[in-house]
């Protein structure tokens, strides 16, 4: 247990736990864990990998995972973190996330090569269930002011918050008490945010099975950026898995180009590296700041364990290629790649207009002071004339690669 413990201490992950040694007795006996993951979409994103990048610890300490993707809870709503009532999913949109992300799920699993895992989508839990088994079994073992008194809800109540998203504890506290009973799971695992909806499930069941039942939480670290801010779907960009959503370039440059300090975080947290290679790779990087090291380091076992080493290599080769502006040499294989990056849509009007039109640059006084001093560039090549038009002769690959200054890159499409 204490080396479970220093392990997840050490890779910024573990914040609570419930009752150390009840935990203590699931590592002891390698028993099961349960993490939940809500298909509000299509595709798993860099927070949820969080969750299944800790299963893969945990698995090597000798404890099993299941995973449980909320076909019905998702259709609910957790209110946990959020400020706000979350969007309704229909059933048919539910149900296609659950699929395509089972399958992203038990790809990942394969690849990190976790033993004995099992994923369950609650939906199963209750789709026999009718409302009077819902309020005569369960409901009446929660208490309201309990309930009122869980930071998801009371942090809500100024804003208001429905019936449905208040009621989300009671249904993730029935899927930890049915996998107790049906899977022995013993240990639920959430972000920082669910210590409250964990702890209803610990009393369900304790009221349920009996107070010396052996059932525990722990929580972890939420991913979060240099400053704080929450990495995942909810605030700014999602880093999704799904390369249809963000391609593997695209999480290749945010990785490269998030701080060292990030980067180093972030090694720790979404990768299985062990202590001794992290230290080795520090060493270096510390020795030689400028080659970016580690950042390059998390790129490759993430986009290799999520993608391919092949896909990761081409991230290099097409990086370096763009950095050299060595545009007319990009290979065709890039087609699809560059048509998913970040860009604007041509159209016939001057490019000076397009990249203002666009708040690519602040006005024709600065698109103009950057021309004049032959910061302007297309596909490398230096612009001279103000009013030229993005015409096809500029067109590679569908894309034309624009220059403004010496940092800001826009790919334009066709």
């Amino acid at each position: 247990m204490k080396e479970l413990l220093n392990d997840l201490e050490w890779r910024g992950l573990y914040k609570d736990i419930t009752n150390k040694e009840s935990i203590s007795k699931v590592v002891q006996e390698k028993g099961k864990f349960y993490i939940g993951i809500d298909p509000t979409s299509d595709s798993i994103h860099l927070g949820h990998f969080l969750s299944l990048n800790l299963s893969k610890i945990l698995n090597n300490h000798g404890l099993n995972p299941v995973i449980v993707i909320g076909g019905f809870t998702g259709m609910i709503g957790d209110p946990s973190g959020r400020n706000s009532e979350r969007e309704v999913v229909d059933k048919k949109t539910i149900k296609e996330n659950v699929n395509k992300i089972t399958i992203q799920i038990k790809n990942i699993l394969k690849k990190q090569n976790i033993k004995n895992a099992k994923i369950i989508d609650n939906t199963k839990i209750y789709e026999s269930m009718s409302i009077i088994d819902l309020y005569q079994k369960y409901g009446k073992h929660f208490n309201v002011n309990t309930m009122l008194s869980k930071d998801s809800v009371k942090n809500r109540i100024c804003n208001g918050i429905s019936y449905t998203e208040f009621s989300y504890q009671l249904f993730q506290a029935i899927d930890f008490l049915t996998l107790f009973r049906e899977e022995k799971v013993q240990l639920q695992l959430g972000g920082s945010d669910q210590w409250g909806n964990i702890v209803a499930g610990i009393d369900l069941i304790r009221k349920l099975e009996g107070t010396e039942t052996n059932a525990c939480g722990m929580t972890i670290n939420l991913l979060t950026d240099e400053n704080g801010n929450k990495i995942g779907k909810t605030q700014g960009k999602p880093i999704w898995l799904s390369k249809e959503k963000t391609s593997p370039y695209e999480i290749y440059q945010y990785f490269l180009n998030v701080s060292d300090e990030l980067a180093e975080k972030l090694l720790r947290q979404v990768t299985d590296i062990s202590k001794e290679d992290y230290d080795g790779i520090i060493k270096l990087c510390h020795a030689n700041r400028k080659d970016k090291l580690i950042n390059k380091e998390l790129s490759k076992r993430f986009i290799s364990l999520i993608h391919s080493e092949k896909e990761f290599d081409e991230c290099v080769e097409l990086s370096k290629l763009l950095f050299e502006e060595k545009y007319t040499l990009i290979p065709n294989k890039f087609k699809k790649t560059l048509e998913m990056l970040p860009s604007i849509k041509n159209k016939d009007i001057s490019l000076m207009d397009l990249l203002i039109e666009e708040e690519k640059v602040k006005s024709r006084r600065e698109y103009r002071e950057f021309l004049k001093n032959g910061c302007i560039k297309i596909n490398g090549e230096k612009v001279i004339d103000e009013n030229l038009k993005l015409k096809e002769q500029f067109i590679l690959n569908n894309v034309a690669f624009i220059n403004i200054g010496k940092k800001n890159k826009v790919i334009v499409h066709k």
